[in-house]
Parts: structure tokens; sequence; C-alpha cells
């Protein structure tokens, strides 16, 4: 893999009982097998015990230490703090990461010293939330950064009798031990994987985690489609020494239905890109109810399987397109031909354009930008319509999978979204994006997201994300509003954005006329553990991206004329050496991807 090193980012895994779970004693899988099952990396924490007349302050302080217990992420500790009733029912569902926690104060005490009360409060610095599911919610707010513990005393000795219903861990201790992965389900079609980030612990958990994230299903309020039966259960995922992992379903009774030949492809298909993950598996099996998943020929899956659902997108044209001199070009950075369409021949003033994924159909946007073309790449007797004519500020547009084609006007009255429905353009409301300044927007492949920068004053831009619902019959069925996912330290202007993964965005940012900083972005808005920020020094216009991390990412930067070299353009390859240019006719003026 030639791409950027990953952000790590603030987040956390699923904590409730059916979907990524916190077990309350010993490891999730022990056996002698190597592959998966495996520890972190990270040193082992045995945290101490409750000592006899510890105070309520050092009981908490105590029970905080003691959420950090490893290798295997465990609450066995922890619940020694607590009292018996506390300890049998609480059941912590998500997660608060903080930077550092201020010496626990105790309140004011009540009642007799024989029934004695009292509350302990903590205050967390720099925390960030994550939902039951392991959704990222950003920073905990000021208010909910105290949080206070109730205490009894049972046995003569001070216990927590209402714990806070989350885990509390260090950011340090947590970036150590859990990674970003995704959750894979489908579109509402079944036609092609839509990604979830979570993060999860690293270990011989990893794998297991994973696959009771799938059985949890897809998000509340999505559209995707889980084919997953419902109703089942994973208790642990062995993974051999040769590297096959056994997922074994079970339900209450014993005989939940199998799915079908077509729904088994699916779910397959699920695993597979989840699995994947884990570089210590290759292939996989699956039972339900001690019944194998066949497919035809195979009860042994490779964690391969099932590319022609890619989020990317399976054969998406991997060639650039853009302009050289009014004319759209496309084809290798090396050798840019111009194309044999209507737009190739300049008789169309054009600023920008986005050609779909297969390469067949391109939309441009007039140099004044007001109208919107339609045209095919190549020439096949096809003239030009335009479903825009009366735009005021068009952005360059963009393709999802179904060949919806999504646009934003930029005018003074706020921005307006819309997406194509058969030859004409449809509005569509999403609150945080439409009446913003937008300076400029994606869409994923996959049709589920749909990212925008927006200028908050001269000095600050922001980026946010919507997620777009549709159904089975690729309708829109409604745009979510949009949240903020920006970096809190990445201040300044965005000059560009696109694709990293089809989970994480590459930002272009100016420092000076000549220098700018390249970083990364997670679709979730996590951050705060791992930031990256790469320096290149050159007038860069754009960045070429895509989320297929088998193409190279590049920036586009234009230079002046000087004494011993004319005006050129360049490519430069931003996982490559800075001598990886591959200079450019000048009259060129942008390159993308599909998309």
């Amino acid at each position: 893999m030639r791409r950027l090193p990953a952000a790590v980012a603030a987040a956390c895994l699923v904590l409730t009982g059916c979907g990524v779970t916190m077990p309350h004693t010993g490891p999730v899988h022990v056996t002698t097998a190597t592959g998966a099952d495996r520890d972190d990396g990270s040193v082992t924490i045995d945290p101490r015990r409750p000592g006899k007349g510890d105070t309520p302050d050092q009981i908490v302080k105590g029970f905080l230490d003691a959420m950090r217990a490893t290798p295997a992420i465990t609450t066995t500790v922890a619940r020694e703090f607590l009292t018996t009733e506390a300890r049998d029912s609480w059941q912590p569902t998500g997660m608060v990461i903080y930077n550092a926690v201020l010496t626990p104060r105790v309140l004011a005490s009540r009642g007799t010293e024989e029934a004695q009360a009292t509350e302990v409060e903590a205050t967390l610095t720099n925390a960030v939330r994550t939902d039951p599911r392991g959704t990222w919610l950003g920073p905990v707010s000021p208010a909910e950064s105290t949080v206070g513990f109730g205490m009894e005393r049972e046995d003569g000795e001070w216990r927590i009798s209402a714990p806070p219903p989350y885990l509390l861990v260090p950011q340090k201790w947590f970036a150590q031990r859990f990674q970003q992965a995704s959750l894979y389900f489908f579109d509402p079609s079944g036609t092609v994987l839509v990604p979830e980030p979570v993060f999860v612990p690293q270990g011989n958990q990893f794998a297991s985690t994973l696959v009771k994230g799938l059985l949890q299903g897809p998000t509340l309020g999505l559209t995707e489609q889980n084919y997953l039966p419902d109703g089942l259960r994973s208790f642990s995922v062995p993974v051999s020494a040769s590297g096959v992992a056994k997922i074994e379903l079970t339900s209450d009774t014993g005989d939940a239905a199998m799915p079908t030949s077509d729904q088994s492809e699916l779910m397959v298909a699920q695993l597979a890109w989840t699995l994947q993950q884990d570089p210590t598996i290759s292939s996989f099996k699956v039972t339900i109810d001690d019944r194998a998943v066949q497919l035809p020929g195979e009860t042994e899956f490779d964690v391969q399987h099932g590319h022609e659902y890619a989020p990317y997108v399976a054969g998406s044209s991997t060639q650039l397109f853009g302009l050289e001199d009014g004319r759209m070009v496309g084809g290798s950075p090396q050798n840019l031909e111009t194309v044999t369409g209507p737009f190739g021949t300049g008789d169309y003033s054009l600023r920008t354009v986005s050609a779909d994924l297969r390469a067949e159909y391109v939309a441009g946007v007039s140099e004044s930008g007001g109208t919107l073309w339609l045209a095919p790449v190549k020439d096949t007797g096809v003239i030009p319509r335009a479903p825009i004519t009366n735009g005021e500020d068009l952005l360059r547009p963009a393709w999802d999978f179904t060949g919806r084609l999504w646009e934003v006007d930029r005018r003074k009255t706020g921005a307006v979204v819309s997406y194509l429905v058969k030859d004409q353009m449809r509005e569509v409301e999403v609150t945080g994006i439409s009446g913003e300044d937008v300076k400029d927007f994606l869409v994923s492949r996959d049709g589920s997201r749909l990212i925008a920068v927006i200028r908050k004053d001269a000095e600050q831009d922001s980026i946010v994300v919507s997620r777009i619902l549709t159904t089975g019959d690729g309708q829109v069925q409604q745009v979510l509003p949009a949240h903020d996912i920006s970096d809190p330290a990445g201040e300044g202007q965005i000059r560009d954005i696109a694709w990293r993964s089809p989970t994480s965005l590459v930002i272009l940012r100016p420092v000076s006329r000549d220098l700018f900083r390249v970083g990364t972005a997670s679709v979730d808005g996590a951050t705060g553990f791992d930031s990256l920020s790469v320096p290149v020094k050159d007038d860069v216009v754009s960045i070429a991206g895509t989320p297929n991390d088998e193409q190279t990412i590049y920036t586009f930067a234009r230079r002046d004329a000087t004494d011993d070299v004319p005006a050129h353009a360049v490519l430069g390859d931003l996982a490559g050496e800075q001598a990886d240019q591959i200079v450019l006719d000048p009259r060129v003026t942008m390159l993308a991807y599909v998309g």
C-alpha cells in the first residue's frame, strides 16, 4: 500500500450486550492456536484491588485505574470497587476517553455513621465520547466532563453504588490498544458495501469484536441492509495457525432458519470485507446452529471474497480526467489525450469536469459557473444537454455508483443542493449545508455520504458530513442533517478535499502562496490521537484522490516560468519522494479521478 499513513483518531467500540461486549471476566477466547489469538503488544496492566479502609476518593481513583486492566479488555477488577447491587447491574454502554482526570473530590456526606452515603466527583479534561454502538459523538460538554460517583458503606468499607453508565479510559491507553476498522453493510439495493467506522481492541478480541458488531446490525435510522440473520450470537472467533477463522453463530432456539443462497452470498461478502482487516485471517468458515453456511462448491471462504461489492465500486475507471486549454482530456498522467466526445472539441467553455464511475458520461460546469452540461465521454452522436442553465456558481459535480449526479450551487443567498432525476435536477434540503457558504463537496461512491467544506469566515473553514438515505430501487429518501467532523486542531482555510479511502479524506490547507499542508480526516469525525500533517512546497491548486487504495493520490500544482524552465503544471505523488513528479502541459488546468 502506497497511501498516506492512517491517522489514528479518538473513538471507541460498542460495549452493549448485543454488540461489541466488555466481558465481565477473563479474555474472550483462550486457545493454543496462533493467528488472531495474540495479545496487543502493549504492557500488561494488573490494577490494584480495593484496600482495607480506603477513603471514597481512593475507591474512585482505584475504580478508574481498574478500567485499564489488560491484556484482555475486562471489567473484572473494576467491579470489585462497586457495591454488590451495583456490581450485578452495571452494564457499561460506550466509552468516555479522556486526556487526564483531576484528583477526585469528596462532596458532603449524609446519613448516620452506620448507614453513611456520600458522593465523589471527578473532572475529566479533553474528554470525547461514543454512543452504545461505538459511533463517534465528539467532545464531551463541559458540564458532562464532571462525573459523579454515588458512594455507600458496605460491610464497613466504601464502595461505589452509582457508577457511570459507560467506561472511562485515558487517551494514551486507548490509542495503544484499539485500532480503527470498519463494519460492512450493504446499500438498500444489495449492490455495494457501505463501511461504518468503529474502533476495536487489538489482540485476541479483534475478530470477535468485528463479528459481534456485524450481528448488531446497522446504526438505527440508516437504510443499510444486514444479511447476517437476526437473533444470532457469536461468543468468540478462534483463528487456526493456518489463518482459518471459525465463526459459530447460535440462536436461542438452536434451529435458526438458514439464509437462502443469495442471502448467503451477501452475508459471506460482508464477513469477508470485515475480517480481511485482520492480517492473521486468510479464510473463514461459518456455521449457524452447527450447520455450515455454503456457497456453490465451498464451505471455506477467502477473505478476498466479494470484490464485486467493493465500496470504491469495482470496475470504476482508474484514469484521470481534466481540462487542457478548455478541452477535456483523459488517461494516465504520462499520457493524457483529448476525449472524442463533445467536450473534447473545445466548443464548450468549461472550468471543471467530472466523469461518472465508468468514464462513460461526464458533467461539465461552464466557465461562468451558470450552466451544467452533460455529455458522453466518447463520441456517440449524443448531443450535450444542460439540466441547469440558471446557476450562480456551480461547484464541480459528483457521481455515485447508481449513475446519480449531485451538484451544489454556491448562490449569494446560500448553497442549494440538487441531484439528477430523469434528466431533471431535484433540489434537496440538507440542514447544515443548504443555505451555507459551501466551497467544495464530495459524494461517496457508495452513495451514502455527502461531504462539504463550509466557509465559516475569512480565516476558517469546516468540514461537515451528511448521510444519504436511499430506497432499494435507488430513490433518494432523505439527506440527514450534516454534522461537523473538523479536527479542532486543524485551523485555517481549506483549498481542496478528496477521497483517501471509503472512510477518510485528504485535506489541502494553504500556509502561504507556495506552502501547503496535507492532512486527513475520518468521515465519523474521530480525531485527537495521531494527527497527520505533510508539508508540500508548491503552488498547489487541488488534490486528485480516490477511495481505492490501489491508486495514487496526487497534488496538482502550477508553476510560473523561470529563466531556465517554462511555465508548466505538475502532479506530485503524496506517498512518493519529492522527485516523483510528473510534468504536464501548462495548458492543463485541472485533473481528477472519476466520481
